[in-house]
């Protein structure tokens, strides 16, 4: 194996590092082959320039480049942005080049340049450096994630670590081993081939989660889609039954203008208007509150407790709640009743009391629903009951999330007497 040999499988690793660097933190424009391919095309020439030139200056400045060209064909992300990645994906290829050969050095008790003697030592001692250059641009992509906020998945992703940190601890046995002991070339090129396959696994095994994460986010894209089509058929629902509320309302109103005409009297007439007075008003569009968002949500689960047998009671007119953004207040709204809903449907009672209060500079949300069985509860969070958990359960942390951007606090609790379930939220008004 020959020197410009060991170079070609760095860079192409160094390839490798880059295609896992940039999939974590952006979305790629072409396909994992492809996006390999153009890789390959800008990495591989490079490899011949250093051995050409063997300069650390050109080094650096030919890996930038590369790098910066493979993010912005690849990858989408700005130009500002990707000289930023570019820039950090430099820094670390260098310190780790020089800690780990300074570490190789203070670890084994030998000159820093020793390996350069031997091919298979300097595959190991490269191979060294860029599992520790794989590792830290992995961790600075994981930081880089979590500033973001683009996912809360980080801790999943961290036990993969293990499998590289292992493989570099196995690299620096077997070159301790070479450099202190007497071994055969066969030895060489067996430690040589074992930490190259254990390097490619280890670096396989992050692109392969990091594919599995993606369709697990297609697939919450497409379940989010889903109950947003749900949402838009209840409300179809609602303007479907409220538009036969009004054809209902047009024809009795018909046939109470035919009655009136045939009246002779004026006390007649307004004995039979006194009398379909109270039909008429049962018939008008919801409006309890000055707020157009409440009216309109609690029209539609006027509806869907008519439709499941729920005997919904409200108290809407202590508050309106106006200062809460609309999108906001339909979040908090929705995901409240929608619990209650759901748990109320399979009680025996099957009530829901909504109701909004302001007492002493405070406006107090409510929702108590009948509820037969207590909530599964671990580490003072609700757990979904449902058989399909995937997807499902996060109704009390997106609350409490909503909760703390209203300046909120919200609370539930579960009455064992009175099988209820409470649910609470506290707006600090000024």
């Amino acid at each position: 194996m020959s020197r410009s040999v060991v170079i070609l499988f760095i860079y192409i690793f160094e390839l490798l590092v880059s295609f896992c660097y940039y999939s974590r933190i952006y979305e790629r424009k072409k396909s994992i082959g492809l996006t390999v391919l153009i890789g390959l095309v800008l990495f591989l020439p490079s490899s011949y320039i250093f051995s050409l030139f063997e300069n650390e200056i050109i080094n650096l400045t030919v890996f930038f480049l590369i790098n910066l060209a493979y993010s912005m064909i690849c990858f989408e992300v700005r130009f500002k942005n990707a000289v930023v990645q570019s820039i950090i994906l430099d820094a670390l290829m260098c310190s780790t080049e020089i800690i780990g050969i300074f570490m190789l050095g203070a670890v084994f008790n030998i000159p820093t340049d020793l390996y350069k003697n031997d091919v298979h030592q300097f595959m190991n001692a490269a191979l060294i450096c860029k599992l520790l250059y794989f590792i830290l641009s992995q961790l600075i992509a994981l930081v880089i994630i979590k500033i973001g906020h683009k996912n809360d998945n980080t801790k999943h992703f961290l036990p993969l670590f293990i499998f590289p940190v292992l493989t570099m601890a196995s690299c620096m046995v077997f070159l301790f081993t070479a450099l202190k002991t007497e071994v055969s070339l066969s030895y060489k090129i067996a430690t040589s081939v074992i930490c190259i396959l254990y390097i490619l696994a280890s670096v396989f095994a992050f692109i392969y989660y990091q594919t599995l994460a993606n369709k697990e986010k297609r697939i919450s894209e497409l379940e989010s889609e889903k109950r947003m089509f749900e949402l838009n058929k209840s409300y179809l629902d609602i303007l479907e039954h409220q538009n036969n509320e009004l054809q209902m309302h047009f024809h009795d109103t018909k046939n109470h203008y035919l009655a009136l005409s045939g009246f002779d009297d004026i006390t007649e007439v307004k004995e039979y208007i006194s009398k379909i007075y109270p039909d008429l008003e049962s018939k008008t569009i919801v409006n309890v509150s000055s707020n157009k968002i409440i009216n309109l949500i609690l029209s539609k689960y006027i509806v869907l407790c008519n439709k499941q047998g729920i005997k919904l009671t409200y108290e809407l007119q202590t508050a309106n709640l106006s200062y809460i953004d609309d999108s906001q207040l339909t979040i908090i709204l929705n995901n409240i009743l929608d619990n209650a809903v759901e748990a109320a449907a399979q009680s025996e009672e099957k009530t829901i009391e909504l109701s909004i209060w302001h007492i002493n500079k405070m406006d107090l949300l409510s929702v108590v629903n009948s509820c037969d069985s207590a909530p599964v509860v671990s580490s003072n969070n609700l757990l979904t009951t449902k058989k399909n958990a995937e997807g499902h359960g996060f109704g009390m942390k997106i609350l409490k999330k909503y909760a703390k951007l209203n300046n909120a606090e919200f609370e539930w609790f579960y009455d064992e007497t009175e099988k209820q379930f409470h649910t609470n939220m506290i707006f600090h008004t000024k």
